[in-house]
């Protein structure tokens, strides 16, 4: 399914949120569908298990008959891949698990796009800038490798993004920084801002939001629901019953700034989210 860039998410009341799940095997599915479902959340990010990942590559049935639950269901599912370590060497070809998925939805059609979670800046070399320059390079390499390989298929590549990576220009020699470079290699973006007030995300991630809306492609704005998170970070300390209404009340005031391109929330992660809404 490719990106319809006239079309906005955000201009749904569903469409607004969407959720990442990760340490989640498929044979609980069922149970994340009816959360989303319950919710009102329209896009799912999901991080498939490495068993059910060689389920899926070994044709078994079952792991097939649990993502298509999804669809099923309406909702819209990006498969995630991503480790930090894919940027500590220069690539010919993707990952063995971007491969694998990619082989896997050519045959069955499983998901509507590929979501790419690497996060180089956690890298302890992204501290020092000789090494920073050379894996920022590494990283939009292996971008352009996965965006090419999903082209095939005509899948769309969503990448996460940091926004410290609006202030950083790569040697590339275009000028622009790392997140707009980004975000012109990829389809979409995903902006793990994670702040929990509209006044600490401007000033977090005013600029980030700026250069994402300047590409004009869509991009999401990740929130976080992890407890124990640094004060200002996550929305774990928020009563459970209003934090739809907060995130829905965001989403509203990025969707009138960034009208076209914004999607939406999307919500980090599943398992914390249920412990904080029931």
């Amino acid at each position: 399914m490719a990106w319809n860039g006239a079309a906005s998410f955000a201009q749904s009341e569903s469409g607004t949120r969407s959720l990442w799940v990760w340490r989640t095997a498929l044979s609980e599915s069922a149970d994340v569908v009816a959360f989303a479902h319950r919710n009102r959340i329209r896009t799912v990010f999901l991080s498939i298990p490495a068993d059910d990942r060689a389920a899926l590559e070994a044709g078994a049935a079952t792991p097939l008959l649990a993502l298509r639950a999804f669809g099923s269901a309406g909702l819209a599912l990006y498969c995630v891949a991503g480790d930090p370590s894919w940027v500590e060497r220069t690539r010919v070809d993707p990952p063995d698990t971007v491969q694998g998925l990619l082989a896997v939805h050519a045959t069955h059609g499983i998901f509507e796009g590929l979501a790419l979670d690497v996060e180089p800046h956690t890298l302890p070399g992204w501290k020092d800038d000789g090494r920073k320059a050379a894996l920022a390079q590494n990283y939009l390499a292996l971008l352009t490798l996965i965006q090419s390989a999903a082209g095939v298929l005509n899948t769309p590549v969503l990448a996460t993004v940091h926004p410290t990576y609006a202030k950083y220009t790569p040697p590339t020699g275009t000028g622009e920084t790392l997140l707009q470079t980004v975000a012109r290699t990829v389809d979409a973006t995903d902006l793990m801002a994670y702040r929990n007030s509209e006044k600490t995300l401007e000033s977090f991630a005013g600029a980030a939001m700026e250069q994402l809306a300047g590409i004009a492609k869509p991009w999401w704005l990740g929130v976080s629901t992890h407890p124990n998170s640094p004060p200002g970070t996550s929305y774990a300390t928020l009563p459970g019953a209003r934090f739809f209404h907060a995130i829905d009340a965001t989403a509203a005031d990025l969707a009138q700034r960034y009208p076209g391109s914004f999607q939406g929330i999307s919500v980090e992660d599943y398992r914390n989210t249920v412990a904080l809404v029931g």
